[in-house]
């Protein structure tokens, strides 16, 4: 469904696998930091891949939705790219650092109950942190690339 959302919003294929491409690289984050601090899986941990997909997702969508909106103004595609890249770095750090410290005293265990959302915090905290960077720096590059290749083909 989440594929199907993305296509229609930029009204193409490649950009929506990339943005979901970005999401299992998350998760490379979010069980680096399980395997830290010794967590385990469990429901609560799922719950949080979940809104760590959505969250990976949104970052992708506020970058290249401001990339296509600069290429519709008439900008080179690499260039819209770039600008956006450079301009939605500040709101992206802005939501990620938000999300980051509200979820510190869940993933410190501070309160009652936080020792059931914990591993929600931890997943968040680990695969948010490493999907900021891949937004940010793994996705333009490889779109701009595919962007060229398939210009390049149809010319």
């Amino acid at each position: 469904v989440l594929l199907l959302v993305l296509v229609v919003e930029f009204r193409s294929f490649t950009p929506a696998l990339l943005i979901l491409a970005a999401a299992p690289l998350s998760f490379g984050g979010a069980l680096l930091m399980l395997l830290i601090t010794g967590t385990e899986l469990n429901v609560s941990s799922a719950m949080g891949f979940i809104l760590l997909v959505g969250l990976v997702v949104k970052n992708g969508i506020v970058m290249l939705d401001y990339a296509h909106h600069l290429h519709a103004e008439g900008r080179p595609f690499e260039e819209a790219v770039a600008e956006a890249a450079r301009i939605r770095l500040r709101p992206i750090l802005m939501t990620t650092l938000c999300t980051l410290f509200g979820l510190l005293p869940l993933a410190l265990g501070l309160g009652a109950g936080a020792e059931l959302q914990k591993p929600l915090a931890l997943v968040v905290i680990g695969g948010l942190t490493l999907s900021t960077l891949v937004t940010l720096f793994a996705v333009p590059s490889p779109y701009g690339a595919l962007r060229r290749r398939a210009e390049s083909a149809t010319a």
